[in-house]
């Protein structure tokens, strides 16, 4: 009879101990949230002028500045002849951010050079920030006689990524 007692026993402390593992994994788990997302991006070229001029050298119109991209219009008379622009670009949102990429456009022309310094892909603009940099357009010094073209245009376009 106690052997009896005993098997009963532990058959419905088995049985109680299956349907509560039972009712644990079977019920309804609600998970009720809100979340409201206080970030802002918010990083453009705001400003482009003239730093330098050698010789000849003019800026025929303002730079034109989109909000990541600016386009250069100058004059070169002479081989020599140079003009250099700083460029400020803002981050003014407040998720730090660094260069993804740097697109330069411009008109394949040997008399016309093209350089672009202290801005690399991956550079740092933290939240808050301004950072410059400078392009030099010029009349190759190589040049030895006069070119037919003397035209080229150059922009240049900047894409930020999250930090």
């Amino acid at each position: 009879m106690k052997k009896n007692s005993l098997i009963i026993t532990i058959v419905i402390a088995l049985t109680c101990i299956i349907a509560i593992g039972y009712a644990a994994f079977t019920s309804q788990l609600n998970i009720t949230s809100t979340s409201t997302i206080t970030s802002n991006w918010d990083i453009k070229i705001t400003n482009a002028t003239v730093k330098n001029i050698n010789g000849g050298a003019t800026s025929k119109a303002q730079p034109i500045i989109s909000d990541t991209a600016v386009t250069f219009n100058t004059g070169l008379k002479t081989p020599g002849d140079s003009i250099t622009y700083e460029v400020t670009v803002t981050n003014n949102g407040n998720v730090d951010a660094k260069v993804g990429t740097i697109e330069q456009t411009k008109t394949d022309n040997p008399a016309i050079t093209f350089q672009t310094e202290s801005i690399n892909e991956n550079d740092l603009l933290e939240a808050g920030q301004s950072q410059t940099f400078t392009v030099t357009i010029g009349y190759s010094d190589q040049i030895t006689t006069q070119p037919e073209n003397t035209e080229a245009s150059y922009t240049i376009k900047l894409t930020y990524v999250q930090n």
